[in-house]
């Protein structure tokens, strides 16, 4: 898996090779554990034990949270205490999810800004740290909450380097980073619209910004590793494939999974930066038609690329020796989800993209939220996660 699209089931794999063990941790991840085996297996007791083990686990946080803050933590409690935050945003998550009612303002952002604070008192005291996968995990994880809330990064947040990205994960950071502080600005300046002041130039400014933007997105996908490139296959019109797997007949595959979640990031902030674009040519006295229309064909093209991938990502089809695919009837492998969610729930929660495209990706992620802990459904289903 490219360091750039490592999950946090890496980092947990990572961590425990190096020997490091936590009754905490394990607490943490029986609570998830226990909780998703009870919902698929419709098992009550399962689900008490789950229950049982968070409040346990939610009880010894309180009390250490105090103590983390208030000494001099080493690297391995900081990182313990990442994992801990992790995983219970995931219990939390799943079970509003899949409860008697999903409560869609969900308590996930409570440990989100537990691990936030954590990391900031690991930034302050850098100099006695060494970053690690965690780390640079959380990080990611804090900026896209960023991104999902409509606040800006914080400064101390915003050097990737600092918290260990390096080479094309560090420039790929550094352009995400730029997206979301550019989208920003647009916010800003939808409320100034919005009070009557006008913003002529400064739409023309923002655009001007965005398509640059857009180009060095394009320029770092060409500088990127030739073993992570894709090919493009279309399927034999003698095929008979159901278009719940596939958007249409061309898919796209990698010499293996974990290149293709490089790509389908890159293609979810492409279609990020065209949306927005969208928006912004909207704040105009009057839109220009032709830039409009070459918005929505970018955007629509980076769906295409993105529909492309949710095949093989999601293991319905898979390479041949000869170089050719073929279908596969093995059961949905529960890991996958992680190639894939972030970009469709991204997706499904654009507004500007085209209708049957937003519907397939939500109805891909329905599929993807009932066969693993991925809960993120009844987020796309609705508009919490709109981008705007």
């Amino acid at each position: 898996m490219p360091d750039l699209a490592t999950t946090w089931a890496e980092c947990l794999h990572e961590w425990k090779a190096q020997g490091k063990t936590s009754p905490t941790v394990d607490l943490a991840f029986s609570a998830v554990a226990l909780s998703v085996f009870a919902r698929f297996r419709n098992c009550r007791p399962a689900a008490v034990e789950a229950s049982k083990a968070y409040l346990n686990l939610l009880r010894h946080m309180q009390n250490r949270i105090p103590r983390l803050g208030s000494g001099s933590p080493t690297s391995d409690e900081i990182d313990e205490y990442l994992l801990e935050a992790h995983l219970m945003a995931r219990y939390e998550a799943f079970v509003q999810n899949h409860g008697d009612e999903a409560d869609l303002e969900v308590k996930v952002w409570f440990h989100i800004d537990g691990a936030a604070a954590i990391l900031r008192l690991w930034f302050d005291n850098r100099h006695r740290y060494t970053p690690t996968a965690i780390i640079r995990q959380t990080r990611r994880k804090l900026i896209k909450s960023c991104l999902l809330r409509e606040q800006p990064i914080p400064r101390w947040l915003v050097d990737g380097g600092v918290f260990g990205e390096r080479d094309v994960a560090l420039e790929f950071d550094h352009l995400t980073i730029q997206f979301i502080d550019l989208h920003h600005k647009y916010l800003e300046l939808k409320q100034s619209f919005q009070n009557g002041v006008l913003v002529t130039q400064q739409v023309d400014n923002l655009v001007d910004d965005f398509r640059r933007l857009d180009q060095e997105m394009q320029a770092w996908s060409t500088r990127l590793p030739s073993k992570w490139s894709y090919t493009k296959h279309t399927l034999p019109d003698t095929c008979d494939y159901s278009q719940d797997d596939f958007y249409f007949d061309t898919v796209l595959t990698c010499a293996k999974l974990g290149y293709t979640a490089v790509w389908n990031e890159y293609y979810a902030i492409r279609m990020l930066i065209s949306h927005t674009r969208l928006r912004i040519l909207h704040l105009a006295p009057q839109p220009n038609s032709a830039e409009t229309l070459e918005y929505l064909t970018s955007l629509g093209s980076s769906a295409e690329s993105l529909t492309s991938f949710v095949p093989f990502c999601l293991g319905r089809i898979r390479t041949t020796p000869k170089g050719s695919v073929e279908f596969s009837n093995e059961p949905f492998q529960p890991y996958l989800a992680s190639l894939v969610v972030w970009p469709m729930s991204l997706a499904s929660g654009l507004p500007t993209l085209d209708p049957i495209q937003r519907q397939w990706f939500s109805s891909a992620l329905a599929r993807v939220s009932k066969t693993s802990s991925e809960c993120l459904y009844a987020y796309a289903a609705s508009d919490y996660w709109a981008v705007p």
